[in-house]
């Protein structure tokens, strides 16, 4: 089976197979070794190369949110029957010429980076979310003007409330 995971910039394909009785992941054709061990609380030890990296995941409707030393990451991971449907989905709601950025996580506002008429490019940064401790930063996943910002610095946000309303270029700004 296909298992993609990545962000929207960065996708990588897995193959997952069944061998002698185990599940083995492989990359590129080459297997991948490793150790993926649970500490509790949400965290993981994670061994590869011989080099051990502390992970703290937390899975919410398919994204995993990962911090690992020191950087945080926002991985989809899903079969190619899950992939297909959500894209499906995508494509029928890009016409609506409008994104809203929701908050992935519940934390606080540190920072906003970004003001209402600004245009901005694929993978800018747009807000700092504060959240375990860690500041997240939330970038956009495609061009176009700031339409509206939802939230003010200091305020805390709930999971998959929303944040800001880019528009695509033509639809103002």
């Amino acid at each position: 089976m296909k298992i993609f995971a990545g962000t929207k910039d960065n996708l990588l394909t897995f193959e997952q197979k069944e061998q002698n009785g185990s599940t083995r992941l492989f990359f590129e054709k080459e297997l991948l070794e490793y150790e993926f061990l649970p500490l509790g609380n949400n965290r993981f030890s994670l061994i590869h190369n011989h080099t051990s990296h502390l992970l703290h995941i937390v899975e919410e409707n398919g994204l995993f949110h990962i911090h690992i030393e020191g950087a945080y990451f926002a991985i989809r991971v899903e079969d190619e029957r899950m992939r297909a449907l959500r894209e499906l989905v995508a494509h029928s709601a890009a016409g609506s010429g409008e994104q809203t950025i929701l908050a992935p996580i519940p934390g606080l506002i540190s920072r906003i980076l970004i003001s209402e008429g600004q245009k901005i490019n694929a993978g800018d940064p747009l807000i700092i979310l504060e959240a375990m401790k860690m500041e997240n930063e939330i970038r956009s996943e495609n061009e176009g003007f700031i339409k509206k910002i939802m939230v003010e610095n200091g305020k805390p946000v709930e999971k998959d409330q929303p944040l800001i309303v880019i528009a695509q270029e033509g639809d103002g700004g």
